[in-house]
């Protein structure tokens, strides 16, 4: 089992290909198929008290129960054990989680899991708490990562969390729960879980992919982007093979349960087609329009926002240099959006860039642009805004 370094900053894992971003996707980092492991079947064992695995007691309706029993046989790869028995989960602080917010004065302290474990079972809402910790979390890892080996070699119980799992009265007060511990001393964050199996993955849409001479006539023109701007070429970026955001081992515990719990699938880029405008003062903006197969559109959306949710703000190798990853808002149109910043750092100088993803179907447009070199602020949603017109005219001609 290789050692991973769990600080904030930790090292990519040594097999796994360095992130690659350009202006339209924030390129691949996976593992391989190979065998599957064999995890040890974890024992429930009840206890009143944080620190043993299983039932941490009940809740406020006096009920008393064990942590549900599983087969591995009955677990396959990819399913989540908790999905459909619990509706809540409450991460604890790990020593890699960052200092601030509930963990701001580092890894959950004994005192800081009774009471958070007190303050859950006197919550009205809920109805029964069950206490993970790391050996159970990590048999249920490997069960759920059982066909993704090179993971399994690059993690350790060690990087995992301790978490409280929570089966709420009624579901539907999980905002209003999840609010109360968040932040919380000892509390990294919470997750809301689904209601059964795997993440799923959004449905193939029944609008049709752009054919490359609609795809032409979907990217921004000049009149888009305005007075000042003058427009390069139009480009054909051509197909291009299966691409994702980085979905590799970073070493961050909460950057890797993110990423374990993303959805999966083919992601292929069928064509696409680009522009780019340059003002006087030499900033540069980029029109991208792609057509995905099948999902993959959403599925790179899907996983992106995976990415950011967890990832934000650590810091990854990119040619030479190291970049950051952020979310930043984004307008709502088309069928959804998605904002991301890349802030990158090479021998000194930073660089800021933002991407606006609109996804209408199975195609997507794509604005980048720099956020630093004292733009209109409302540029982006502007752009964003004409693309999704564009789109959406182009899949109708």
């Amino acid at each position: 089992m290789g050692k991973r370094s769990t600080s904030r900053t930790g090292g990519i894992a040594g097999r796994c290909a360095a992130v690659i971003l350009s202006i339209t996707t924030a390129a691949a980092c996976s593992g391989g198929d190979g065998g599957k492991a064999h995890p040890q079947q974890p024992k429930a064992a009840p206890s009143a008290a944080a620190g043993s695995p299983g039932s941490a007691g009940p809740g406020s309706d006096g009920a008393d129960e064990e942590a549900p029993s599983w087969d591995t046989d009955n677990l396959p790869p990819g399913v989540d054990f908790w999905a459909g028995k619990v509706d809540l989960a409450v991460f604890l602080c790990h020593t890699s989680d960052p200092k601030t917010g509930g963990c701001s004065n580092g890894a959950v302290t004994n005192t800081q899991r009774q009471e958070i474990l007190d303050a859950l079972k006197a919550t009205p809402q809920v109805k029964h708490v069950y206490f993970e910790d790391r050996r159970q979390a990590w048999e249920l890892f490997r069960a759920q990562n059982a066909d993704k080996p090179l993971l399994l070699d690059a993690m350790t119980a060690e990087q995992l969390p301790e978490s409280f799992r929570i089966k709420l009265k009624d579901p539907g007060t999980i905002t209003t729960v999840a609010s109360a511990f968040e932040g919380r001393p000892g509390v990294a964050s919470t997750m809301k879980h689904t209601l059964s199996g795997p993440p799923t993955t959004p449905p193939v849409p029944a609008t049709a992919v752009l054919t490359p001479e609609r795809a032409g006539r979907a990217v921004l023109t000049v009149d888009d982007v305005g007075t000042g701007w003058t427009a390069g070429a139009l480009t054909d970026t051509g197909p291009k093979p299966a691409a994702a955001p980085y979905s590799g081992v970073s070493g961050d515990a909460g950057c890797d349960r993110a990423l374990a719990g993303a959805p999966t699938g083919p992601i292929v880029v069928l064509l696409g087609a680009q522009r780019t405008f340059e003002n006087t003062a030499g900033t540069r903006v980029v029109a991208t329009v792609q057509a995905y197969e099948g999902n993959g559109a959403a599925l790179q959306l899907a996983m992106t926002r995976a990415m950011l949710s967890g990832c934000a703000d650590l810091p990854v190798p990119w040619a030479g240099a190291s970049a950051r990853f952020r979310a930043v808002a984004a307008p709502t149109v088309g069928d959804e959006t998605l904002g991301m910043r890349i802030v990158t750092n090479q021998s000194g100088t930073t660089r800021t860039v933002d991407s606006i993803f609109v996804r209408i179907g199975p195609n997507l447009a794509t604005i980048t642009l720099p956020a630093d070199t004292g733009l209109d602020p409302t540029t982006s949603d502007r752009l964003a805004r004409r693309a999704a017109e564009h789109l959406r005219q182009a899949g109708r001609d």
